[in-house]
Formats: structure tokens, C-alpha cells, sequence
């Protein structure tokens, strides 16, 4: 676990992970509402080149083009079915698939990068876990990195 200190270390958190990224990664972000999740993919879109990066929320889902590789950056908070996951067309993406409340649906590959976000009395926590061996070096990679 990573203490980040405010949202400007959670920027410079995504930032770092942008800079790890080859492409074609899928990475859950978990945690409650004010966590941090859309700051991290707000910094990570930026350092890719993408562009300016908004939180999906009403939108569901929002691309991003332009930069190193697309970012497909989807938000599960108001979905209610797993039905309705399913016309997001997230399977689709052809870059890097950010999915925020990703823990309300399953829709990730089997090997994907799980960013746990939580509020701290110093600031926020970051947990980085890899469900697979791509994902695991990546988990390490970033931890590493944010030491």
C-alpha cells in the first residue's frame, strides 16, 4: 500500500502508471466515492497525450484518442444490470480499458490491474494488485516506483 499525500500525488500516481503502460492493459479502479479514481485517470489520459480526460459518470463511457494508444475510460457507478454492461461495448476497446466501480460488474480480461483507492487520514492509499503475470510486474513496477 502507497500513502498518497493529496490529489496531486494521486496525479502524479497515474502519471507514473501512464509511463508503465504498453497498450493494451485493463485496470480496475476501486474505491469509494472522492477516493481519487477519476484524478488518477484524469493524470494517466494527460501523460498519454489523450487530451483532457472527464469523469464517464453520466456519460458511461468516454474514449480518448490521440495519444500513445486509445483509452477507453468507463464508469459502472450508475449501471444497475449486468445487461446494461453489456451495451457499453467494452470489449471493444482497442487500447488501455479503465473501468471505475469496477468491482460492481466483471468485465475486465481474466489478467488485469486492480487499483484500490481509499481515503487516509494523511491523505489517500493506493493497492496495487495484478490478477495475472502481465498485470503482477505491472502492480510491481508501479509500487516500485511510487516508493
Amino acid at each position: 500500500m502507497i500513502t498518497l499525500a493529496d490529489a496531486e500525488a494521486t496525479a502524479r500516481a497515474g502519471a507514473v502508471l501512464a509511463s508503465l503502460l504498453r497498450g493494451r492493459e485493463g485496470i480496475a479502479l476501486v474505491g469509494d466515492l472522492g477516493a481519487g479514481k477519476t484524478t488518477l485517470v484524469t493524470a494517466l489520459v494527460a501523460a498519454l497525450g489523450g487530451g483532457v480526460a472527464t469523469s464517464p459518470t453520466f456519460s458511461l463511457v468516454n474514449e480518448y484518442r490521440g495519444g500513445r494508444f486509445p483509452v477507453m475510460h468507463a464508469d459502472l457507478y450508475r449501471i444497475e444490470r449486468e445487461a446494461e454492461v453489456a451495451e457499453l461495448g467494452l470489449e471493444d476497446a482497442d487500447g488501455v480499458l479503465i473501468v471505475e466501480w469496477a468491482d460492481r460488474f466483471d468485465v475486465l480480461p481474466a489478467d488485469h490491474l486492480r487499483l484500490e483507492l481509499g481515503h487516509a487520514d494523511a491523505g489517500r492509499t493506493l493497492t496495487a494488485t495484478g490478477t495475472g503475470p502481465q498485470s503482477a510486474a505491472l502492480a510491481t513496477a508501479l509500487t516500485s516506483a511510487l516508493r
